[in-house]
């Protein structure tokens, strides 16, 4: 198979800035299993479908998608290239399709998935919206009281040495920000570059960065709930195309983030090529919930534990977005207080000694 003529262009440029996004990605998906539906070859589908896009990126990988079907490569194969856009789990369920004969059904579950990731991530970002509005409105309005409004105040009274002791705290913080503004941004800057880095290839900061994210109770409701989804539906799938349990497990592991889950992932699989069932792997473990461990029990005895992981998936989803608004309704009040206290230090700090120079007056 050739490799890639964007290859060089993607890696480097596409992919770290211009990447087409979840929702075109979702879009393709969905006209690509219409067409199939429609009996389109996958060639004129492709066709169809870069003639209708608006997005040139995502315009250039189409074309190279046909490039690579003219040259005799399967659909899978074209979309191996591409791995920045297309999943691993994605490139399996379609090679899996092209053996099963089963291409539009699938295509049509990718979409349904995508579409769930979509509302999801939706949900995630219209929660936290209000939030990171509020902390950018109170730190423009106390930097302003800092800079401004208290040198300004403070200049009216000519002993400055007798001011309250909160109003001279308050005046080291203004001048410090005045004088230091730009190296306390280079600070944030730098320590979110490092947070990044480290979380990427430092693996004992990313094992205590994830530990911490299904340690705090609040925000491990979410993370717990949300790995259960993706452990669920993306089983439900890979099963439901035939692929075998250990590569869908390998499949799983790669797709997931958190360390200690995708750890996990990797011990059931190794616990299958032992001989054990999965419930048997998954017991006993924190990271999983005892009804998912249950019901695949069920599923595995029954024989039909491809439709118990569906219905299991579609639980934790709705489960999901529960605790999502559940989080964000502990997380605001904090907020709130937090600003609050912040603001009556500041206001705090101009009326003290405004309340003296008026008893002075008297």
């Amino acid at each position: 198979m050739e490799v890639s003529k964007l290859w060089f262009f993607e890696k480097f440029v596409i992919k770290k800035f211009f990447a087409p996004k979840l929702k075109q990605k979702t879009n393709f998906f969905r006209l690509l299993a219409l067409a199939q539906r429609s009996w389109l070859g996958l060639r004129n589908a492709l066709f169809s479908i870069k003639n209708s896009e608006t997005n040139k990126w995502l315009i250039m990988i189409i074309q190279d998608l046909i490039d690579q079907l003219t040259q005799w490569s399967t659909m899978s194969q074209a979309m191996e290239n591409h791995n920045y856009f297309f999943w691993e789990e994605e490139v399996a369920l379609v090679q899996s399709a092209e053996t099963m004969g089963n291409l539009p059904e699938i295509l049509d579950e990718i979409a349904i998935e995508l579409e769930n990731s979509e509302r999801i991530n939706g949900k995630i970002k219209k929660a936290m919206a209000y939030p990171i509005v509020l902390i950018i409105f109170a730190f423009i309005a106390v930097v302003i009281l800092l800079i401004y409004v208290i040198p300004t105040i403070v200049t009216m009274f000519p002993d400055q040495q007798s001011l309250p002791n909160l109003t001279k705290f308050m005046m080291w913080t203004s001048s410090f920000l005045q004088k230091t503004w730009y190296i306390i941004l280079l600070v944030v800057l730098t320590l979110i570059v490092v947070y990044k880095f480290s979380y990427k290839y430092v693996l004992a900061f990313k094992i205590f960065i994830d530990k911490i994210m299904i340690t705090i109770p609040a925000i491990s409701w979410v993370v717990k709930t949300y790995y259960m989804y993706r452990f669920s539906k993306l089983l439900s799938q890979l099963y439901s195309a035939w692929v075998s349990p250990i590569l869908s497990l390998k499949l799983m592991a790669n797709a997931f983030t958190n360390f200690f889950y995708k750890k996990k992932v990797l011990e059931i699989k190794e616990n299958l090529n032992a001989g054990f069932s999965f419930a048997e792997s998954m017991e006993w473990s924190s990271l999983f919930d005892p009804i998912l461990v249950q019901i695949i029990h069920v599923g595995e005895d029954t024989g039909n534990i491809t439709e118990v992981l569906k219905k299991m998936a579609d639980f934790y989803r709705d489960m999901l977005q529960t605790k999502i608004d559940i989080l964000m309704s502990l997380i605001e009040p904090l907020l709130m207080a937090l600003i609050a206290v912040v603001i009556w230090v500041i206001v705090g700090s101009i009326f003290l000694p405004m309340a003296e120079l008026v008893n002075v007056i008297k």
